[in-house]
């Protein structure tokens, strides 16, 4: 037996050396193709920001192709070798809809504690339209190289460009780098400076001009395609009356709502809110219930332009942005509507912040009643929202002769109906909801 075990054991070395020889040809290989000329993709553009990059792509990189929405901020990626679980190189473009609060030298600072590494080089590269900060972060006992662009964009947005390598060739990760800078290109986006004007229009109006004897209501049921009605919407929005002041620095308009579909994707969002009159501070809170779970959001926007999002949830959660002028809470959508009739700007795209503390670009967009064929007898003024996270989704609004909403069109997979209703057609159709509704009207008079 021993003989047979002597026997083999030459054979298993000879498998175990042809293992190491292929592994170290594939790995020669995985090299050589790093090492070789590295194709771009054509610019990739980034829908109505004027922004579009080229990322690397071929010779073993793999790129999306496409910029993905999360938590406030566009990205795109790309990845080398293809197909890998474990890849030795990362190129990764972040578009941030509000910047952050440090400066570059700072972030430069924080990104090479988290990965426990040195800063060892730090540059500017001017583009024709950009100025880009950037610094390379290495970790050198592991070979892992980080360099890191970041460049302020018009309107508080920011641009964030990052290669990781984990191969022993920064020359190689470095020319890389400074090719997607060149790739980069961006003109200034005018549909969101004119989202800026509507909204600073709006502030120096002050939110009280809109109200009409204090008090704004909106009641809709919610009807799917097929017409059955599933939820309803509850907005009140009222101003107390307790800001003398000339600034509109009190907490002086409030609002409330409710939103609440049944069936089986059940869900319910209560909402309050608190701003001064010039909307330059608020308080903005939400709690979301669905059939397995619980969550609550408190945004907090202060007298610097910082804005705070808390969230409450399995995981808490905190971040702070700097907010651009275009951006607007969506309590606030019926007030820009009629702001954009006023100012007669039939285009612009603004910054909406929802309750969960999403901050959503959305196209606004004005039609022509005579020329919309779903225009019924009602509709003195028609606009046309559109998200512009890549989910898809798009309404169209009905205003009547008194720029007072009465119907909307949502639509993402299916279409959904919203239809003005009265406080007691929701109660007949919600009487589960009757105290909820009622104590809500009530508590803002």
């Amino acid at each position: 037996m021993n003989d047979t075990q002597g026997t083999n054991k030459p054979e298993y070395d000879k498998i175990a050396l042809l293992g190491l020889f292929i592994a170290a040809l594939l790995m020669a290989r995985l090299i050589v193709v790093f090492k070789s000329r590295i194709s771009f993709s054509d610019p990739i553009r980034l829908s109505r920001t004027g922004l579009s990059v080229s990322m690397p792509n071929g010779q073993g990189w793999q790129s999306e192709q496409q910029w993905k929405y999360r938590e406030n901020i566009f990205t795109i990626s790309s990845l080398f070798p293809l197909g890998s679980d474990r890849p030795t190189a990362w190129a990764n473009c972040r578009y941030l809809l509000s910047a952050e609060t440090a400066t570059p030298q700072m972030r430069f600072e924080q990104r090479a504690s988290e990965i426990d590494a040195v800063v060892v080089e730090k540059n500017q590269t001017q583009t024709d339209t950009l100025t880009i900060d950037w610094a390379r972060i290495d970790k050198p006992e592991v070979h892992f190289s980080v360099f890191f662009g970041t460049a302020k964009l018009p309107d508080d947005r920011q641009l964030d460009i990052e290669l990781r390598q984990i191969t022993d060739d920064s020359e190689l990760a470095e020319r890389i780098f400074k090719r997607i800078i060149e790739g980069l290109k961006f003109e200034d986006n005018q549909l969101l400076k004119a989202g800026a004007e509507i909204v600073t229009e709006i502030k120096s109006r002050g939110l009280d001009g809109f109200l009409d004897n204090q008090n704004h209501q909106a009641f809709f049921l919610i009807k799917d395609p097929a017409k059955n009605t599933i939820g309803f919407t509850m907005d009140v929005l009222v101003d107390s009356g307790t800001d003398g002041s000339a600034t509109g620095a009190q907490p002086n308009i409030r609002a409330t709502g409710l939103f609440y579909i049944r069936g089986q994707r059940r869900s319910e969002q209560g909402t309050s809110f608190q701003c001064s009159n010039d909307l330059n501070e608020f308080v903005y809170k939400s709690e979301t219930s669905g059939r397995t779970a619980r969550s609550g959001t408190e945004i907090i926007l202060d007298e610097t332009g910082v804005i705070t999002v808390r969230k409450y949830q399995a995981q808490p959660e905190e971040k702070s942005y700097r907010l651009n002028p275009a951006a607007i809470p969506d309590v606030f959508l019926n007030q820009l509507l009629m702001q954009m009739l006023d100012s007669e700007k039939n285009q612009i795209v603004v910054d909406i912040i929802e309750a969960n503390g999403k901050i959503i670009p959305t196209l606004i967009a004005a039609i022509e009643v005579a020329k919309d064929i779903t225009a019924d007898e009602d509709a003195a003024y028609i606009f046309e929202l559109e998200l512009l996270d890549g989910r898809g989704f798009s309404e169209k609004i009905y205003l009547n002769d008194r720029k007072q909403v009465y119907l909307r069109l949502a639509r993402q997979d299916n279409v959904y109906i919203l239809e003005r209703a009265e406080l007691e057609s929701i109660v007949r159709e919600f009487p589960e909801h009757a105290e909820h509704i009622r104590r809500n009207n009530q508590m803002l008079r």
